[in-house]
């Protein structure tokens, strides 16, 4: 007979669960509304709040969480920190994630500025 060894890497508590698209759902519903519903009284195309169901997206579970009356990082647990900042997602790499291309030195011609060719100021639409 063998024994089995314990897991030394388990954790002592469960690690918080976001709740499932259908515990969403379920709560939005017994407010009096749909979440398509929501999202036209809010301004957005009827399909818009649901994409927090399916990836982060911090705006729309904010405003998914005011409706239902409870801090964002209780809905969504894995996704906030305790403070209620995202841990992921744009609102935490934001500006850093998409940094501005650098532009290269390049070869252009006169009148070239970069990729955009310069107009003369004096031209008319006629010869242009």
């Amino acid at each position: 007979m063998s024994k089995k060894k314990p897991a030394l890497n388990m954790p002592k508590k469960p690690d918080p669960k976001d709740w499932t698209r259908h515990d969403v759902l379920y709560a939005v519903r017994r407010t009096g509304t749909t979440l398509q519903q929501l999202s036209i009284e809010l301004g957005y195309h009827r399909g818009t709040l649901g994409n927090a169901l399916h990836i982060p997206a911090p705006k729309y579970e904010r405003l998914i969480a005011e409706h239902l009356g409870l801090p964002v990082q209780d809905v969504w647990p894995t996704r906030y920190h305790p403070d209620g900042t995202p841990k992921s997602g744009r609102g935490e790499r934001g500006l850093g994630r998409y940094k501005r291309k650098t532009t290269k030195p390049n070869n252009s011609t006169v009148g070239e500025i970069g990729n955009v060719k310069q107009v003369n100021k004096g031209a008319t639409d006629a010869s242009r």
